[in-house]
């Protein structure tokens, strides 16, 4: 083997090391960056008012009317947080800064509900103001869940029961 053979050689097999490490890279960020994104769907979800909130929007009766939400104000305060982070969550997934696995698991079962009980006073003000645009992401968030869940939890069968033999 001559001496420019051996030196296309080496330079080939520089560039796929190269090309090797930075898909190696690109893998490590991205998962890093998502550990860091569903880290801080944590923080935001484990407050005293998220959880006082989710509990008011979760006994909120199936068929509640729009005025009925509305004219419920303790009801309707909770309904918005819960509707604003959900907001907040539903574009994040869509950006892939949270991918939908993981807000599945965080907030799978809370969204699904709080959207069904939250649905008429949303579709009502959308009516309202003659705009789609409100909690456009909370709706999507709810329908993107349903059609592509892939988590072993559901409304009916939670963590405990869905992981019960994990080991670390």
């Amino acid at each position: 083997m001559d001496l420019s053979t051996l030196a296309n050689v080496a330079t080939a097999l520089t560039v796929l090391t190269g090309v090797a490490f930075g898909l190696i890279e690109m893998r490590r960020a991205r998962r890093d960056r998502e550990e860091r994104a569903a880290f801080a769907a944590v923080q935001a979800l484990m407050t005293p008012e998220w959880m006082s909130s989710s509990m008011i929007v979760a006994s909120i009766p199936d068929g509640s009317t729009a005025a009925e939400l509305a004219n419920d104000q303790r009801t309707l305060e909770a309904a918005l947080k819960i509707a604003t982070i959900m907001e907040g969550i539903g574009y994040s997934v869509f950006a892939r800064i949270v991918p939908l696995s993981v807000a599945d698991d965080l907030v799978g079962g809370m969204a699904r509900v709080a959207w069904r009980k939250f649905q008429p006073f949303v579709l009502d003000e959308r009516e309202r103001t003659g705009t789609q645009k409100s909690w456009e992401w909370f709706q999507w968030l709810a329908e993107q869940l349903e059609r592509h869940s892939t988590s072993k939890t559901s409304l009916e069968v939670g963590a405990p029961v869905a992981y019960r033999d994990w080991k670390p």
